[in-house]
Order: structure tokens, then C-alpha cells, then sequence
């Protein structure tokens, strides 16, 4: 058993190996480090002021998270991203977005909706102003709410693919999805779901708006390719309609 000085050290330890996982997975979704780049621990320790210990820590949770690749004998990297785990995010994203969703619109209170009406009307505000980053976060809490009521390991995979593919849509698309009119009239529909408290309607919505945003990374990314995975994706999360 652990005295009351060691259990200090090890939480402190702990809370420390987080916050600089955070600190790493912002650089990568950043765009800051790029995929695919090397990753030197000792100058990241020296760069965050730790040492090596929570350095591998925090590597091996966002190795876990799909983020870092991890070799044996050989140095850590950015994750590569090619059209074949494009594709797999967004099916796996759809399946567990509409999933969530269904479980959780019967459920969402007045004070929901309310948080969800506010956050839905900063959306239109940071588009028409162009800010990418207030939107970006903004649309991440949007979609929270409605999927909010599903359990934690569900919305833990969530996050880790929503990360994903936030990292997607800045290198591919340049981060313009703020910006696409189609956008605001999916989240419309979703806020219009999500009120009636429909759960049919909102995983309709959801569906329909991470198929198109999917469609549009492939179309970029590899213009020749049939996005099957992305449209059977669809297709399940719609069987009910």
C-alpha cells in the first residue's frame, strides 16, 4: 500500500503524463507536427521540460489514440494517414456517431437543447466571421451534445476519431468546412432532430453530414476511388428510415 506521499507523487506523475499527452496531440492536430514526422523523445522532453519517463507514457497513450506509430528499435512518428484509414474513420465515425445519437436525443433535457441552440447559433457567428479555430471547437461541442448520453467507452472512440479526423480536414481540405454552406444546413437539421427530440430524424442528419464530409476528403485525397466502406456506413445507419 501506497503511503500518503507516494500516492501524492504517483497522481502528480499522473496528471503530468496527461497534460503533456494533450500538449503532443494538439501539435499533431495543429498541423505542427505534421504525419509521418519523426518524433525525437529527448527533445520534446527537453522542449515540455519532463523527462523521458512521461514522455513514453504520454507516446503510448496516443499511440492507443491511433495518433503516434510506434516500432520496435525504431523511432516514434506522426501517424500516416492515407485513403484507406480516411475512409475507415468516417465509416467507424458514422456507425458510432448515429449510435450515440439514437441513444441519446430521447434523453436530452431542456437545458441541452438550450446549450445546444447556443452553441448552434456561435457556429453561424465564427463561419461568417472565418474563424476556423472558434468553429472548430464550437462544432466538436455541438456534436457532443447530441451523442452525450451514450456510454463513456463509446464517447472516448468518439473523440479519439473525431481527432482524427479534425486532422484530416485540415491537411486535406485546408480547413474550409467552416466556410461550405451545406455545413450550417446539416446542423440545422441536426438541431431541428435533436429538438422534436426525433431520434430517427437526428441519426438520419448525422449520418447524411459525416457521409458528405467523408465524400469530400476522398474525392480529394484519391479522386479514383469508390468510398464503398463510407456508403455501406451510410446505408446501415440510414436501414431504419
Amino acid at each position: 500500500m501506497l503511503s500518503p506521499e507516494d500516492d501524492h507523487a504517483e497522481k502528480e506523475k499522473d496528471a503530468t503524463v496527461l497534460v503533456l499527452r494533450d500538449q503532443i496531440r494538439a501539435a499533431i492536430i495543429s498541423g505542427e507536427l505534421a504525419p509521418g514526422t519523426p518524433i525525437s523523445q529527448v527533445q520534446l522532453a527537453i522542449r515540455f521540460g519532463v523527462s523521458r519517463t512521461p514522455m513514453r507514457e504520454a507516446l503510448r497513450m496516443l499511440q492507443e489514440d491511433r495518433l503516434v506509430e510506434i516500432e520496435r528499435n525504431r523511432r516514434a512518428r506522426v501517424a500516416g494517414f492515407d485513403a484507406d484509414d480516411l475512409e475507415l474513420v468516417y465509416a467507424n465515425r458514422i456507425l458510432l456517431s448515429t449510435l450515440a445519437t439514437s441513444l441519446s436525443v430521447p434523453r436530452l433535457t431542456d437545458a441541452d437543447l438550450a446549450e445546444m441552440q447556443r452553441i448552434f447559433e456561435q457556429l453561424n457567428q465564427f463561419a461568417e466571421a472565418d474563424q476556423g479555430e472558434a468553429w472548430r471547437a464550437a462544432d466538436h461541442a455541438f456534436h457532443r451534445l447530441h451523442c452525450r448520453y451514450a456510454s463513456s467507452s463509446v464517447l472516448r472512440e468518439l473523440q479519439a476519431l473525431f481527432e482524427r479526423a479534425t486532422l484530416y480536414r485540415l491537411l486535406r481540405m485546408r480547413d474550409q468546412a467552416h466556410r461550405q454552406a451545406v455545413t450550417l444546413d446539416d446542423h440545422t437539421a441536426i438541431m431541428s432532430a435533436c429538438r422534436a427530440r426525433d431520434a430517427k430524424a437526428a441519426v438520419a442528419a448525422v449520418a447524411r453530414h459525416l457521409s458528405r464530409i467523408a465524400l469530400a476528403l476522398l474525392a480529394y485525397t484519391a479522386p479514383e476511388r469508390d468510398p464503398q466502406t463510407v456508403r455501406t456506413a451510410l446505408q446501415i445507419a440510414l436501414s431504419g428510415h
